[in-house]
């Protein structure tokens, strides 16, 4: 039997996750509910369980933190999100166990089956702190570039251009700014929203909102609102007619 805990401060979805156990989960015994990581943290402190339904969206601070508090926990943890989209892409990368807001009996089971299978606790840990980062490098507006002093944070509408130079990547503001960040750009396509940023080549990724003439006669360009030129890959193209068609 999982003795099992939910941290969520919402009424509404604390009583439909503990009518789901009751009626789907007969090996889940739900010993408590919290509305906060502080009041989680105290009975966890005193308290051994076996699974916790964290959510990420808590009204004082990201549930993430309880993983921060708690940096090699014994039990494991199934996230729950209602729209988090860099949250839920990096899930998709981990081994971890997650839920998007609404879920039933079937994504309810799944979840509980993959946390299950989870044997190797040093792996575990090693993509709850990933996944902590993530959460710190992405939100929906703005991005945290870490350097050894600490981070900056910028935001989505200020970024220009993310240009790939070896194993780094520059992000190019309007300003005229640039900042260095560890971060491949594959990690950045595969978390920026594809509506706003697209990739046009190997060594960059642009801010559509920015770009003012795409040129595919003579050579395949951008130009953008700085009048910084930027070549676009064959391969590319007709992902680029299409956006430009639709708009």
């Amino acid at each position: 039997m999982l003795k099992t805990i939910i941290i969520d401060d919402e009424l509404e979805s604390q009583v439909a996750l503990s009518k789901l156990l009751q009626t789907c989960c007969s090996n889940v015994e739900l010993v408590a509910i919290f509305g906060s990581i502080k009041d989680a943290i105290l009975y966890l402190n005193s308290n051994s369980v076996s699974l916790v339904f964290l959510d990420i969206e808590l009204p004082n601070e990201n549930g993430f933190a309880l993983l921060e508090y708690i940096p090699n926990p014994k039990f494991k943890v199934i996230f729950t999100t209602a729209y988090n989209q860099y949250a839920v892409k990096a899930f998709k990368y981990s081994a971890l166990g997650y839920l998007l807001k609404p879920y039933g009996c079937l994504e309810l089971q799944e979840a509980i089956s993959k946390v299950q299978r989870q044997e190797d606790l040093h792996n575990i840990e090693k993509d709850y702190h990933q996944l902590i980062n993530s959460s710190k490098i992405f939100d929906n507006r703005k991005i945290a570039i870490t350097h050894q002093n600490g981070f900056d944070l910028v935001e989505f509408i200020d970024i220009l251009w993310f240009e790939a130079e070896v194993n780094y990547t520059i992000i190019h503001l309007k300003s005229g700014a640039k900042f260095s960040s560890s971060k491949t750009l594959k990690l950045f396509e595969d978390y920026l929203d594809s509506k706003q940023f697209i990739r046009i080549s190997r060594s960059a990724i642009v801010n559509l909102n920015y770009v003012i003439k795409f040129n595919k006669k003579s050579s395949l360009t951008v130009t953008l609102i700085d009048k910084t030129v930027i070549n676009v890959s064959e391969s590319r193209k007709d992902i680029l007619l299409n956006l430009f068609d639709k708009i």
